[in-house]
């Protein structure tokens, strides 16, 4: 069965509206729902491939009429809770009706695969590194390189850095993928503004769909050194300035889908947000992503 790329989640870590916030955008989030509530980021390639896994999975799967059962490769940006949850291993492992006895392949760039001995066999939250459901029958842990391309199903990938660091992990992985029909996506959340050495590579290649961040909807100046509110996500400022970048260097022009995820509960609302860059004068033009919202990839 075709499956479109679809959004399973659209928030940064916090969710809209999140559980202990009555602001104006939770609050507006609560009365109006439908686009305006977000959960964590997560995004499905096809029915085999997903990026990003995190505490909302099981919800969002019931709140889209989804299911994960056919998906065989999980890719992973960074190991920061809102984007990996390894709840995942043990409820498939349970699951009354479970996938054939293929194990999952999960996949981690760099220093970030160090969460697998770190985490996930050293923490009393697993019961050991011998519980059957993270056994090699079960899931198979692969550790990817920058800057290097991979066959994934019916799909490459190459992780570029991201300027974004975790506990085990300097910079964490955005995904430039070439699909299946030949098409070029560059999936870039909790990527701050992007690294002089992402630009150098992004400049050779023209995008047909960017996935990108807009964490803190909201406008903020720099500071004096020229620093964004922010380095290690995006606002308003730098996410035009980066999309701004990518448009003079002929990484994306007038015709490439792109799209806004990883949006926290300040500054604007959805609403607000689509208003925002419909005002905005570019050549290129920008969709705030929701969760659920599908991107057919013969567009």
């Amino acid at each position: 069965m075709y499956l479109p790329m679809r959004f399973w989640g659209t928030s940064a870590g916090g969710t809209i509206p999140a559980p202990f916030c009555r602001c104006r955008v939770c609050e507006n989030a609560r009365k109006v729902g439908g686009k305006e509530i977000r959960l964590r980021s997560a995004f499905r390639i096809d029915k085999k491939i997903m990026i990003d896994i995190g505490e909302d999975f099981a919800a969002q799967a019931a709140r889209l009429n989804d299911d994960l059962y056919d998906t065989e490769h999980f890719l992973f940006t960074h190991p920061h809770e809102d984007h990996f949850n390894y709840m995942m291993f043990w409820l498939r492992y349970v699951a009354s009706d479970r996938p054939p006895e293929k194990p999952i392949s999960v996949y981690f760039v760099g220093n970030s695969f160090d969460i697998v001995d770190k985490l996930l066999y050293s923490t009393p939250l697993i019961i050991n590194k011998d519980a059957e459901y993270m056994s090699e029958k079960n899931v198979k842990f692969i550790k990817l390189d920058f800057l290097k391309w991979y066959k994934i199903n019916d799909i490459e990938v190459m992780a570029l850095k991201a300027h974004h660091s975790t506990a085990v992990c300097e910079n964490g992985a955005n995904y430039l993928i070439k699909l299946k029909n030949g098409k070029i996506m560059y999936y870039a959340l909790d990527s701050g503004y992007y690294l002089d050495e992402t630009f150098e590579v992004l400049k050779n290649f023209k995008l047909d769909i960017l996935v990108g961040e807009c964490t803190f909807p909201e406008e903020h100046i720099k500071d004096e050194n020229g620093r964004y509110f922010c380095p290690v996500h995006m606002d308003l400022t730098s996410c035009v300035d980066t999309l701004d970048k990518l448009y003079t260097i002929g990484t994306v022009d007038e015709k490439t889908q792109i799209y806004l995820s990883h949006i926290e509960a300040k500054g604007l609302c959805h609403s607000e947000l689509e208003e925002y860059f419909s005002k905005l004068e570019r050549n290129y033009s920008v969709k705030i992503a929701y969760d659920g919202l599908s991107i057919d990839e013969d567009y």
